[in-house]
């Protein structure tokens, strides 16, 4: 192994320094401070009870939960010599599966039509200097929305489930996929269906501005890690038409988000409990039937590498989509 070299190093500690002064900030504020200013400035943090057997019995109405999750798996490297394979799961704790799928390849007529599309719409906004490599991400990742707003549009006809956990901010969807979007919004209103986007990956910074300017450069991920206590729940305000909240949902330190409508905000309470009685104490915080879609979601590694070994021609699958990186022998 090469030696490492003086200015990796040097860099390491002048990062290891900004840092450990930056979030000197915080820990000059204890657990109680922050907990006071929270109360002062955004109204309070609320204790949650779980849900007993009976409650939520009574609640569903013995209507279903259901979850909706998506993956998405990639053969190749680098543009446009690269094919993604989309899936989107919506799985209820009462009924069968809906699933929904979807190929995007630069190199495949359809996709490239959507790219040309996409360049050429942006065009007529204004902004012209969109590559195909940039279309093509946008593309992929609002398809990845669009199929999980797809299947959970179909759980709230079919179904009319109680609930529907989607994994990630209901912010995402509004961005990534506008018109899925306000169709599964307008369908879950109107059939009672109630919507919650639960966020592992929180990358907002509410909380520091708003209760103290100095902590205003602070994720919320950052102050609130342990400051919340088992089952407690932080709510901020609405906001574009949706109210969010932190809660703290097992023993991990770390929070979790959640996203409702704010026409459903009556039930804000019913459905963080229900996230709170669906999290297992000793777990990452996420509750047990998103890891479950999540896990029945994904395409492994050996079942790509099964489907393009057996629908896609080996010949085309080394001229195309090989890269040198996976040839490597160390």
């Amino acid at each position: 192994m090469l030696e490492i070299s003086t200015k990796l190093k040097e860099n390491l500690i002048k990062a290891n320094q900004e840092l450990k002064q930056k979030y000197s900030a915080k820990s000059n504020l204890d657990k109680q401070s922050l907990r006071v200013k929270i109360k002062t400035e955004l109204g309070g943090i609320i204790k949650l009870d779980q849900m007993s057997e009976d409650k939520l019995e009574s609640w569903t109405d013995n209507r279903a939960i259901v979850g909706v999750d998506g993956s998405i798996n990639k053969l190749g490297s680098n543009y446009p010599h690269y094919l993604y394979l989309l899936q989107a799961l919506a799985k209820s704790t009462a009924k069968e599966d809906i699933t929904a799928t979807e190929l995007f390849c630069p190199l495949v007529s359809n996709s490239k039509e959507e790219i040309n599309n996409f360049i050429f719409e942006q065009y007529q906004q204004g902004n012209n200097s969109i590559s195909k490599q940039h279309a093509a991400n946008k593309i992929k990742i609002s398809k990845l929305a669009e199929l999980e707003l797809e299947v959970a549009i179909q759980a709230v006809k079919e179904w009319q489930p109680k609930l529907i956990m989607l994994d990630g901010s209901l912010i995402r969807y509004r961005i990534e996929a506008e018109e899925k979007w306000k169709e599964l919004r307008e369908v879950a209103i109107s059939q009672e269906v109630l919507l919650v986007g639960v966020i592992e990956e929180i990358g907002t910074q509410e909380v520091g501005e708003r209760i103290d300017e100095e902590l205003a450069g602070f994720y919320d991920r950052e102050l609130l890690f342990g400051v919340l206590d088992l089952g407690e729940m932080l709510t901020l305000e609405f906001k574009r038409g949706l109210k969010t909240a932190f809660l703290r949902p097992s023993r991990d330190p770390q929070v979790i988000g959640l996203d409702i409508l704010e026409e459903q905000h009556s039930e804000f309470q019913n459905m963080a409990k229900l996230v709170y009685t669906l999290t297992p104490e000793d777990s990452r915080g996420i509750p047990i039937w998103l890891d479950v879609v999540d896990n029945e979601v994904r395409i492994s590694d050996q079942m790509m590498k099964s489907l393009i070994d057996t629908y896609l021609d080996s010949d085309l699958k080394k001229r195309l989509f090989a890269s040198k990186r996976d040839e490597r022998i160390y």
